[in-house]
């Protein structure tokens, strides 16, 4: 709970544009298929349509509170019992916390990619975080404004192969997928 208040924190001070506490945290996933259980449980509790810290805030906020409660039990402090209480009672805080979020979902709508981001980013360029080829999915980068977005894409046509570094016309987006379809720029090799 004091990391979350801690970053709520300097969130604030953010506000006030103070840079010495920018940094940046970069990092590859290679060769990352569909996430299959996890994207679905995201979408369940979700995770999906809001911003993450927002989720993950209350979600600590609301095992913070169960375990308090473990208190009041009449059982020992410590213990086997009170380790074993921790995971039923994690799993109760991502329920409490799904029920909690839903009336947020309209609130961050917008905000966090699908329709505004997709019409932004399909028809323009995109520059590959990765080497993809055939049907795997890759990352790329799409500059708006000065800021980059990372992205999930794909071939569009399954022989194509494409290099880290190489950039890439972005085709479409596919239904109701977080993935984005590119094809070869024309004259472009490596």
């Amino acid at each position: 709970m004091i990391l979350v208040l801690l970053y709520w924190l300097t969130v604030t001070i953010g506000v006030f544009d103070f840079d010495f506490l920018d940094f940046d945290f970069d990092f590859e996933l290679e060769g990352v298929e569909d996430l299959g259980f996890f994207s679905g449980l995201f979408v369940f509790l979700n995770v999906a349509e809001l911003p993450f810290m927002l989720f993950f805030s209350i979600l600590i906020l609301n095992f913070w509170i169960l375990t308090m409660i473990l208190y009041y039990l009449p059982i020992a402090a410590g213990g086997l019992i009170t380790l074993l209480l921790l995971l039923p009672l994690f799993v109760l805080s991502l329920f409490l916390t799904k029920y909690e979020t839903i009336p947020l979902k309209g609130i961050f709508k917008g905000s966090n990619s699908q329709g505004a981001k997709a019409t932004r980013i399909v028809h323009g360029l995109c520059t590959l975080r990765c080497d993809i080829s055939g049907d795997k999915m890759g990352q790329a980068e799409v500059e708006k404004q000065g800021a980059a977005i990372v992205i999930n894409v794909r071939p569009d046509t399954k022989g194509d192969t494409f290099y880290k570094g190489e950039t890439a016309f972005v085709a479409s987006k596919e239904v109701n997928k977080d993935v984005y379809n590119i094809i070869k720029l024309k004259g472009v090799t490596k």
